[in-house]
């Protein structure tokens, strides 16, 4: 069939066939171009004379021409007629042109014929880009509000620093998509508190970066400004570092660092994220580190640090319950400074409290790592030894005696004083047991004895 033979209805008719607002195409059963209007001419940037004879997938992109050819013919030749499919033609500019496009097959006298419609879906298409753009952004600030409300959550709930650095590591590598993410607090040295650090130690000790005050990023690309980087980077087959400056008051008090497999996108938001964690989470440390300092100071001494009467009481309680649940001796010690009212009456209480700090820093030094030591009141402190016998704690009870009555010194001074030692060791058994206020009673027991003894002894009582 030819072109002339296609039948007519007449001017009008061939009027609104070439004038639709949609392009029209007639194609042989073999897909040959027959027709086609001005409207789908002008779309595809080609003449109408040059279109006819010309083969439909000619002008389909690869892609459209490969679906065309295996499921919208078969389709079209199986149940007569295609509705809404999405194909998309090359302009003689060599742009995209998305179409929609509905086809029925014309059993004509003079052999079967393909009509189609075809639609241009260009702004259709882009507003379905808008529409997942702002779909896709709105999702990701469901997303974000999600992570800040679960970590506003967290931090509330953290009793410690440590527990805040873990929630904060957490937060943050669920927020940007890190494949980890660590939490450091500034001391001496940054110290890692909360999260994992992928990276080999060796290759970057402690796991961190020298950064600066500000947003940081590395990647394995920066061998030449950052080598060592780069290179533990590599190693754990990361491909990015990003290290965010905990800040408070004007201060760093820690560092933010999250590890990417892949190159995170950093975009406004993401920084914004991170900021809004970063700045909740060093109010919460601020916080934290206060209420730890308070605590500090309702439990300690304010002149010597050592614990006071408090702390102490808590802790013999404790002792003397672990005590005798492990089966295990429980030894306290009671130190009275000899005379030490001649230092406050020939010297001042200036030097009185030197001497007090540095008999406290003494006592520190003379006793092991997991024993307590406690200022009891004016010149008296006490020790408390888990786990220790008589013979163990007469050698720390002398070595207290021995410690104390070195050479003391200060600023236009000397002085040497001395100290009267009682020990109570508690043999735990089921066949007595006491409580903290008697170990502490026989304790003072023991160090009255020195003191009639003739002071600076060691006095031991086995209860």
């Amino acid at each position: 069939m030819t072109a002339e033979e296609i039948p007519s209805e007449g001017l009008a008719a061939d009027a609104l066939y070439d004038r639709a607002p949609c392009g029209l195409v007639t194609l042989t059963e073999g897909g040959r171009i027959l027709r086609v209007n001005a409207t789908f001419a002008a779309w595809t940037g080609r003449p109408a004379d040059d279109l006819v004879g010309a083969a439909l997938t000619d002008l389909l992109e690869p892609g459209a021409r490969i679906f065309y050819e295996t499921r919208f013919l078969p389709v079209l030749h199986l149940q007569g007629e295609v509705r809404e499919v999405a194909l998309s033609f090359r302009t003689a500019h060599d742009d995209a042109l998305p179409v929609l496009v509905n086809a029925v097959v014309d059993e004509a006298e003079a052999g079967p014929l393909i009509h189609v419609a075809v639609f241009d879906a260009s702004r259709r298409q882009d507003y379905e880009r808008q529409l997942l753009a702002a779909r896709r952004i709105a999702e990701g600030s469901e997303a974000r509000t999600r992570v800040l409300q679960n970590a506003t959550t967290a931090f509330g709930e953290s009793d410690t620093v440590e527990m805040l650095a873990q929630a904060l590591a957490e937060s943050a590598q669920q927020g940007l998509g890190a494949m980890a993410a660590a939490v450091f607090l500034d001391g001496h040295e940054p110290h890692l508190v909360g999260g994992t650090v992928p990276l080999d130690a060796a290759l970057l000790p402690g796991g961190l970066p020298a950064g600066g005050p500000a947003l940081a990023t590395w990647s394995v690309r920066d061998e030449l400004a950052h080598p060592d980087v780069a290179a533990a980077l590599r190693a754990a087959r990361l491909d990015s570092l990003l290290t965010a400056p905990l800040i408070h008051a004007g201060a760093s008090i820690g560092t933010l660092a999250c590890y990417f497999s892949r190159p995170p996108e950093l975009d406004e938001h993401a920084v914004e994220l991170l900021g809004s964690l970063c700045r909740q989470a060093t109010q919460t440390v601020a916080r934290l580190q206060l209420q730890a300092q308070l605590a500090a100071i309702a439990l300690h001494d304010p002149l010597t640090g050592l614990a006071n009467r408090v702390l102490l009481r808590s802790h013999i309680t404790a002792s003397v319950a672990s005590a005798m649940e492990r089966q295990e001796p429980l030894a306290l010690i009671f130190v009275d400074l000899d005379d030490f009212k001649s230092v406050n009456d020939e010297l001042d209480h200036t030097a009185g409290d030197t001497v007090l700090k540095l008999i406290a820093a003494r006592l520190v030094s003379a006793v092991r790592g997991d024993d307590l030591v406690c200022r009891y009141g004016g010149d008296e402190f006490i020790i408390v030894c888990q786990n220790t016998d008589h013979e163990r704690a007469s050698a720390i009870a002398e070595r207290i005696r021995v410690a104390v009555k070195q050479p003391l010194h200060d600023d236009g001074w000397q002085r040497v004083i001395t100290a009267s030692v009682g020990v109570t060791v508690h043999a735990a058994g089921p066949s007595r047991v006491l409580s903290g206020p008697d170990l502490l009673r026989v304790a003072d027991k023991a160090m009255y004895r020195s003191k009639d003894a003739g002071k600076d002894q060691v006095s031991v009582i086995t209860v």
